[in-house]
C-alpha cells in the first residue's frame, strides 16, 4: 500500500470521566476535553497511514488545529475520523472530525510528517 490521499481511519470510543477537562486539568467542567480531542484526533490520522508507511518509518505529529464545537459529557459515544486530504513528499495532511451520530463535536486539521523512526529517536536523544 502506497501513501496517497483518501486513506482514512474511524473509530469510537465512550467518554469517560479521565477524558474531562477537570481531569485533564484543561479546565473546570466535566466534559470532554479539548487536549483529548486532539489527542483521538491524532490517533486517527496514525491509524489511517499505519499499513501504508514503508518498514521502519512513523508518522509524527507537526501541527493541530481542531475547533471544538459542542460539549460530550462522561457516557457519550464519540466516533473520530480522520481522512488522509494531501501528500508532499514526507508531509501529510489530514482532515479530521469528531461526531456524535450526526452532531459535529469537533473538526480541523492535523499535519504529520513521515519519518526513520531510528534517525528521529537518535536525533531526539542527542546522538
Amino acid at each position: 500500500m502506497k501513501l496517497r490521499p483518501g486513506l482514512e481511519a474511524e473509530f469510537s470510543v465512550e467518554v469517560t470521566a479521565a477524558d474531562t477537562a477537570v481531569a485533564l486539568g484543561s479546565g473546570d467542567v466535566d466534559v470532554l476535553a479539548t487536549p483529548r480531542i486532539v489527542a483521538l484526533a491524532e490517533e486517527a490520522t496514525v491509524r489511517a497511514v499505519r499499513d501504508a508507511l514503508p518498514h521502519g518509518r512513523t508518522s509524527v505529529g507537526t501541527e493541530v488545529s481542531v475547533r471544538h464545537r459542542r460539549p460530550s459529557p462522561p457516557g457519550t459515544m464519540l466516533t473520530i475520523g480522520a481522512r488522509l486530504v494531501e501528500v508532499d513528499g514526507p508531509r501529510l495532511t489530514f482532515r479530521v472530525v469528531a461526531h456524535v451520530g450526526e452532531v459535529l463535536v469537533a473538526d480541523g486539521t492535523v499535519r504529520r510528517t513521515v519519518v526513520e523512526r531510528r534517525d528521529f529517536l537518535a536525533r531526539a536523544r542527542g546522538d
